[in-house]
């Protein structure tokens, strides 16, 4: 294929962004221009439309991923990603057996679950029993969000510790999971509060 002028994309460019530059570069010069996005040749020409150049990429895309998953990097990647899910599924469920005889009253405890629970619940393919992991922060008193704002007291064990609890249901409820920031709050609630870890 012959080289033709040359479009740069910038950093974080879309895909769309990058096509309709392609087609006004052609649209001024009438002649033909390419540009790399994502490793791919993007060719335009004077008959080429901002959704034939998508449709061309997301081909081309295709392709490189299936023969990626076909490849044996692609294929120990997926087994290791099944193992991987595997392990944390058995710990989901490990920790759902525990949740019934979890002490509420002790705050490591609580917190400790829920730091082990965080990874589980963000992970693809893990079955995740979130509406019960909530019921049963509920019953015992717990709500998502609480302590945020101006209710917020970050010298105050019990303020702060229910603000983290309150974080990790927020996730579970509201959100796609636990976020990873818990264990780093979880770590400085203990070392500020005096509570070995």
């Amino acid at each position: 294929m012959a080289d033709h002028p040359e479009i740069k994309f910038g950093a974080g460019c879309h895909i769309a962004a990058a096509a309709k530059m392609l087609v006004d570069a052609v649209a001024k010069t009438h002649e033909p221009v390419q540009g790399k996005f994502n490793d791919i040749l993007l060719v335009a020409d004077v008959s080429s439309t901002p959704d034939g150049i998508i449709a061309f990429f997301d081909q081309q895309r295709e392709i490189r991923a299936e023969e990626y998953r076909n490849s044996p990097e692609g294929k120990r990647a997926e087994q290791e990603a099944e193992e991987r899910r595997s392990r944390l599924q058995q710990t989901h469920d490990s920790l759902m057996r525990k949740l019934p005889s979890l002490d509420m009253h002790d705050q490591v405890a609580v917190l400790d679950w829920l730091c082990q629970m965080q990874e589980p619940s963000d992970y693809v393919g893990i079955i995740l029993r979130r509406a019960t992991i909530v019921s049963a922060f509920e019953k015992a008193g717990f709500v998502a969000n609480a302590n945020t704002g101006k209710a917020y007291k970050a010298d105050d064990r019990d303020n702060s510790f229910r603000y983290l609890v309150g974080q990790a249901l927020a996730g579970l409820k509201d959100g796609p999971a636990i976020h990873s920031i818990l264990h780093k709050f979880a770590k400085e609630w203990r070392e500020k509060f005096l509570v070995n870890a």
